[in-house]
């Protein structure tokens, strides 16, 4: 008896790690004014805490980077809670003591695909 593999099937194993590069365009040209953040930082920490720390629901953070005085939020946009992404840099900053300076949001570095970056600036 033979084997009959769908050809859908072989298609995404033949496009599986694929990157389709696009000619002229490059990570962050959404209209963005601010550079690319850092590339996704490994962090071994609780999302619990960084759901208490930012209030966006902690299934949808990769990890919260830099320090208290310049940090980097990476987060799922399609998992995250939209209603609690505006009110997260005000919150991160509160947990670390400090104020909001100003925040806006990008896309990481390394060009991580589904990702997006807070760039959060407290004083």
């Amino acid at each position: 008896m033979k084997r009959v593999i769908p050809v859908l099937a072989v298609s995404a194993l033949m496009l599986g790690g694929c990157a389709m590069e696009m000619p002229g365009v490059t990570a962050g040209e959404s209209g963005a004014q601010h550079p690319l953040a850092p590339p996704v930082p490994q962090n071994v920490r609780a999302h619990a805490l960084w759901q208490k720390q930012t209030g966006i629901n902690g299934d949808s953070i990769a990890a919260i980077g830099g320090d208290t005085s310049q940090a980097y939020i990476y987060y799922d946009p399609i998992v995250a809670n939209q209603a609690a992404l505006a009110a997260a840099p005000a919150k991160l900053c509160a947990s670390y003591g400090k104020q909001l300076a100003s925040s806006y949001t990008t896309l990481p570095q390394d060009g991580e695909p589904g990702v997006k970056v807070i760039a959060v600036t407290c004083h």
